[in-house]
C-alpha cells in the first residue's frame, strides 16, 4: 500500500510551514517566496487545515506540469492519488503525497544534473540551489522535528552535504581564468546519501529509480 498513515509525523511540521519566516533572494531568478512550488506547497498545508478543499484543488491545479514531469522521469504517477486525497477530504494523506512531491522535485534537480554529468555551469548551479530550496523550506521542519524525537542529527547530516555537494559543481572562473571543473563522482555520492537520509524521515515516501526514455 503506498500511502501509509504515519502518525509519528508532528503538526509542528504543518505549523512551521506555514509560519517559517520569509528568507532571502538566492539569486536564480527569483526570491523563495516566489517559488511556484514552495507556495503551492504552503497553500494547500494551508487550505487543507482549513477545510478548503476547492482551494486545495485549485493550487493543484497550478502545478499539473510538474506532477506530470516527476511522472516522466521516475513513473510515479501523484495525480490519482492526490485527486482521491482531495476528495475524501483527507488532510493527512494531502500533507504526505504534497511532501512526496517535494522529495521527487529534489531527486529531479539531481537526476538532471547527473545526466548532463554537471557540464553546463549555470543550469548545474540553479538546479542543486532549487533542490536545496525545497529542503530547507519545506522538508527540513519535520527533519529537524524527528532529530528532536529520536536524539539523531539527520538535519545536519543532510545540510551539509548540500554545502558540500556546491563545491562539486565547479567554477566558472573569470573569462576562463581559474575554472575549476565539476566532480561528478563526489556529487552523485553526496546527492544520493541526500536521498537515503530523507527515505530515514519519510520511509512512507514513494521511490522509483530513475528510468529515462
Amino acid at each position: 500500500m503506498f500511502m501509509k498513515k504515519f502518525t509519528g509525523i508532528s503538526l509542528v511540521f504543518y505549523l512551521w510551514l506555514l509560519f517559517m519566516g520569509q528568507s532571502v533572494t538566492h539569486g536564480y531568478g527569483y526570491a523563495r517566496e516566489e517559488d511556484p512550488l514552495i507556495n503551492a506547497f504552503r497553500a494547500v498545508v494551508l487550505h487543507g487545515r482549513q477545510n478548503e478543499w476547492s482551494k486545495v484543488a485549485a493550487e493543484v491545479n497550478g502545478i499539473n506540469d510538474r506532477i506530470s514531469d516527476i511522472h516522466k522521469i521516475f513513473k510515479i504517477d501523484l495525480k490519482p492519488r492526490i485527486g482521491r486525497a482531495i476528495d475524501q477530504q483527507d488532510f493527512q494523506t494531502m500533507a504526505n503525497l504534497m511532501a512526496n512531491f517535494v522529495f521527487l522535485a529534489i531527486r529531479e534537480k539531481f537526476y538532471y544534473n547527473r545526466q548532463e554529468k554537471l557540464e553546463i555551469f549555470i543550469r548545474s548551479r540553479v538546479r542543486l540551489r532549487l533542490a536545496e530550496e525545497y529542503y530547507t523550506a519545506l522538508l527540513a521542519g519535520n527533519v529537524r522535528d524527528y532529530d528532536i524525537r529520536h536524539k539523531t542529527a539527520l538535519h545536519d547530516n543532510i545540510y551539509n552535504r548540500f554545502v558540500k555537494a556546491r563545491d562539486t559543481i565547479g567554477s566558472m572562473g573569470f573569462l576562463g581564468a581559474g575554472a575549476v571543473k565539476p566532480n561528478i563522482v563526489d556529487f552523485e555520492t553526496l546527492t544520493k546519501e541526500i536521498e537515503t537520509l530523507l527515505l530515514k524521515v519519510f520511509p512512507y515516501f514513494a521511490t522509483r529509480e530513475a528510468d529515462p526514455e
